[in-house]
Formats: structure tokens, C-alpha cells, sequence
């Protein structure tokens, strides 16, 4: 039980929530065609220009430990739309996907039967994109679950 699995079930969920097209726009219109990446997303020249138009990016951010000696995770989820359109609904929308992501995961809490999620969570805009672009961070905190250790006075 690591970070990187906790990243992995996290992307593991976004993808179902895909699979059952449960994350919709304003207009109810399901959020398709997207990327999840973890990290980080490739540069621009790595792949085909769809590929960084709508992404989602899980990443993994500091750490540290509770009284308890468990670890305690900030993942930030990234989300990125390009939008042509007059009204610049662009932020609307994904405050909307945010609302759904942040409902979803607060009604879990408890991923993958192992990972808690935290009361401390935030939305965040970039208001610095390019131009028809729009991104938004969804940051969260899990309580990572500490490994059962034996030590050898155990085993004797």
C-alpha cells in the first residue's frame, strides 16, 4: 500500500466513472473523449494535438505522516478542456466536473477498501491558459493505511 497504488486506484475509479458515463457537462452532456495521465501529461510534440486538448492528470504531490505514523497524500486532480465557443463557459464546466469528482469520492471515502480520504479538500482555476483552453485542480488528501510489519521477534 503506496502512494503509486493509491494514484492507481484513483485513476482506476476516474476511468469507471468514464466507463459509465457519469461525469456530464453543463448541458448533461457526457465528458468523453478525454485522457487520464498520471504526473504529468507528454509535451505537445510527443502526440497527436487531441491528446492534450481534454486531459486529466493524477498526480501525486508532498507528503507526510499523522500521529499515527500513517501516511497522509495530497493528489491533485488536473482537468483540462479546449472550448470553442462565445459565452467562455469553460470554468462552469469544469467546476461542474469537480463538483461530480469531489461527490463521488466524499461519498466513498474509503477507495479501494483501503485508502481514506481526508475532510481537507480544495478547487482550484488557472486563469492563465492559453486562449480556448480551461484547467482546474482538484486537490484532495488520503490517508495511506500503515503496511503490517513482522519483525523478527515475532516470527521466533
Amino acid at each position: 500500500m503506496t502512494d503509486l497504488d493509491l494514484q492507481k486506484a484513483i485513476v482506476k475509479e476516474i476511468e469507471k466513472l468514464t466507463q459509465d458515463q457519469s461525469l456530464k457537462k453543463l448541458n448533461d452532456e457526457v465528458w468523453k473523449d478525454y485522457n487520464i495521465y498520471t504526473q504529468e501529461k507528454p509535451y505537445k510534440d510527443d502526440f497527436a494535438d487531441d491528446d492534450q486538448e481534454d486531459y486529466v492528470i493524477v498526480m501525486l504531490d508532498d507528503e507526510d505522516t499523522d500521529e499515527d505514523g500513517n501516511w497522509i497524500v495530497n493528489v491533485h486532480i488536473l482537468l483540462s478542456i479546449k472550448l470553442y465557443e462565445e459565452q467562455h463557459q469553460g470554468n462552469l464546466i469544469l467546476a461542474n466536473l469537480m463538483n461530480q469528482l469531489d461527490l463521488h469520492f466524499w461519498s466513498l471515502r474509503i477507495l479501494d477498501n483501503r485508502y481514506e480520504m481526508q475532510k481537507q479538500r480544495h478547487k482550484r482555476f488557472n486563469q492563465e491558459c492559453y486562449p480556448n483552453y480551461y484547467e482546474c485542480d482538484y486537490i484532495t488528501r488520503w490517508k495511506i493505511p500503515a503496511a503490517h510489519q513482522e519483525g523478527i521477534d515475532q516470527l521466533v
